[in-house]
């Protein structure tokens, strides 16, 4: 595998570095942070638990973001953020609490 594309975001305190994987299914990669704010989410993650998966990540249609969020709320799901925030390949993020998801951290992104 071979870096394709690598973007600084520094919102998140991060530059990204993504990998395709071209399976019939298309369009998925795998996603390696690099920790840029020590005071950062992934410097604490990586400082509390060392290296390893942070999250999984599903992409989502334009405009389904926030009613996905709302309905996520409605469920009971604990979001991250109140509003979706700026993200990596221009889209707009938001995540499923690990305690709301089995322990797992879940990103939800739209294309901005």
């Amino acid at each position: 595998m071979e870096v394709a594309h690598t973007e600084p975001v520094p919102e998140q305190g991060v530059v990204t570095h993504f990998l395709p994987m071209h399976f019939e299914a298309g369009g998925a990669a795998v996603e390696l942070l690099e920790a840029t704010d020590p005071k950062g989410t992934i410097a604490g993650f990586i400082a509390k638990r060392g290296p390893g998966i942070h999250h999984l990540s599903f992409t989502v249609k334009k405009g389904e973001l926030e009613p996905l969020s709302r309905t996520l709320k409605a469920e009971g799901y604990r979001l991250i953020y109140d509003a979706p925030k700026a993200g990596a390949h221009h889209m707009r993020i938001n995540f499923i609490h690990p305690a709301s998801a089995g322990g797992i951290l879940i990103e939800i992104m739209e294309p901005a």
